[in-house]
């Protein structure tokens, strides 16, 4: 499996992660008159489920397809990806966004006066930062990091072909 591809199918899993997250913002709109779903938030929920779905097991499985190279190529402590933070630039500004995020929603429910839409932003927020938090804190994106920083030798990722 070429860099390419994985950069390719790694954008692909964050676009399912991204869609699945998004679908926060229609929650406002997911009642009907009398209080039960409306057809809104019945494709909220599948959309937010098919998202989801499709980002964890799209990430499995290109993990698997590339798990030599990866592995091969990236020089980490054994931490695992929930447990790391900060990694590098762009996880440390989503990190920053999911720990604010988190506090956000905390007080959004602990203050019931707190508008629905500031509620529902900051929902989005969180869950759009642990994804992000596990994606750029993972092992695929520190192997893209690093390729991109020069730090692999692509002659290895050209054999691999």
């Amino acid at each position: 499996m070429r860099t390419a591809s994985i950069k390719k199918h790694f954008l692909l899993i964050l676009a399912a992660f991204i869609i699945s997250a998004c679908m926060v913002i229609l929650v406002p709109f997911s009642a009907g008159d009398e209080g039960n779903l409306s057809p809104i938030g019945y494709v909220a929920g599948i959309l937010f489920w098919a998202g989801l779905i499709a980002g964890v097991t799209g990430y499995l499985f290109l993990y698997k397809k590339g798990k030599t190279l990866i592995t091969e190529n990236i020089h980490e402590k054994k931490i695992p990806s929930a447990l790391r933070f900060f990694s590098n630039p762009p996880a440390a500004v989503m990190d920053t966004v999911m720990i604010l995020s988190i506090a956000g929603t905390v007080y959004c429910a602990l203050h019931v006066t707190i508008s629905q839409y500031i509620a529902v932003f900051f929902l989005l927020m969180t869950l759009a930062g642990v994804y992000a938090h596990f994606l750029l804190n993972g092992k695929i994106y520190q192997y893209i990091w690093n390729c991109k920083k020069g730090h692999q030798s692509m002659k290895h990722d050209e054999r691999k072909g």
